[in-house]
């Protein structure tokens, strides 16, 4: 195997430098983070090349990422930098990198000195915590990352194949990240979640515990931008995006909560325009198959409409709500709804505890 490997890779019969440069492995670390299960097409197409363009990454979760430069959107051709976890989100850390970071170093040219006309881009995964850390510092002992240990340039003369890269490595922890693997998934069939569907009559109850007016809108189906226009423009908060058979259906599958910071026109303008986090654009494409679409805008704001939707993120899987992986679904759930005194005597969840939360903050 390894003669056939010399043969076809000629240029790569010398000894492989101890370590290797990360951007010479970027074949092998994509390799690596395949073992470990990570949505690594995620934002893969999508240059960072101003500030606007952090706003697509996760606001609500972190973890561990990887930066790389490629020369263009399409491209196979990736090469690794840096390797960071962090325990704020992705947008908050990236826009840290942007201020006065390794974002800037690249937007302001000091970085690298040697190459020109590669674009800035990044792998966010799933992983958190102290795997995150340790898969950091694994690929930190096993790779030289050129903006970890302040090399300027970088060498894209050649890219070790995955293989390649795996056979002539003095050791690589195999068996430690196979259990950092395992060990997530785990973890997750333990937080296993209530499709947010199934949850519609429980979260209706939550909703009317909550006194929120949820008539306000229900019987007005947006179906295109001009419908968005009559939304509050001047203030915003919690709310939920949801599907019904038509307007004067009582049937309500809940799609997607979020909190808009500003006003809920600006930001259902924003889901109609975006393709990447657009959930409306997603709707009216046909990329996500459901019914029509309504939309719950409720009075609460800031900590208290936090709450609300940290404990229904914790408590259902919102189908238009990516994952940790980057992942949603991508068709309506309409199998029977659970009732809500059922969900509310079955499940473990903290709702009169929130409901305190809230009215402390209100």
């Amino acid at each position: 195997m390894n003669n056939l490997l010399k043969l076809l890779f000629g240029h790569q019969e010398q000894t492989m430098e101890k370590p290797p440069k990360a951007e010479k492995c970027g074949p092998f670390i994509q390799y690596v983070l395949d073992e470990l299960n990570c949505n690594v097409r995620l934002h893969d197409g999508e240059k960072i090349a101003t500030r606007e363009d952090l706003r697509k990454f996760s606001g609500h979760q972190g973890g561990l990422y990887i930066l790389y430069l490629k020369p263009e959107p399409q491209s196979d051709l990736r090469y690794p930098v840096y390797v960071g976890a962090t325990k704020q989100s992705f947008k908050e850390r990236f826009q840290r990198h942007a201020s006065s970071g390794v974002i800037k170093q690249v937007w302001d040219g000091d970085f690298p000195t040697n190459v020109c006309g590669l674009g800035l881009y990044a792998y966010c995964t799933h992983y958190q915590g102290s795997a995150a850390r340790r898969i950091k510092t694994i690929l930190l002992d096993t790779c030289d990352f050129a903006l970890k240990t302040g090399r300027k340039d970088i060498d894209i003369s050649e890219i070790y194949p995955a293989e390649w890269t795996k056979s002539n490595l003095d050791q690589f922890p195999w068996e430690e990240t196979k259990k950092i693997a395992e060990g997530e998934e785990e973890e997750e069939k333990k937080k296993e979640l209530i499709p947010a569907e199934k949850g519609g009559p429980f979260i209706r109850f939550l909703l009317d515990e909550l006194n929120c007016n949820i008539e306000m809108h229900d019987r007005e189906e947006i179906k295109d931008a001009e419908d968005v226009n009559k939304f509050p423009g001047h203030y915003g908060g919690l709310y939920l995006f949801y599907m019904k058979p038509d307007p004067e259906s009582e049937l309500r599958y809940p799609i997607y909560v979020g909190v808009a910071k500003k006003s809920f026109k600006e930001r259902f303008q924003r889901h109609a325009e975006c393709k990447f986090n657009g959930n409306l654009q997603k709707i009216w494409s046909n990329e996500f198959r459901g019914m029509g679409v309504y939309a719950v805008c409720t009075h609460h704001q800031g900590a208290a409409a936090r709450a609300i939707k940290k404990l229904l993120l914790g408590s259902f899987d919102f189908p238009l709500k990516r994952n940790k992986r980057g992942r949603m679904r991508l068709e309506l759930d309409t199998s029977e709804q659970l009732p809500a005194e059922y969900i509310k005597n079955s499940y473990n969840i903290p709702w009169e505890e929130c409901l305190e939360k809230v009215a402390a903050k209100a």
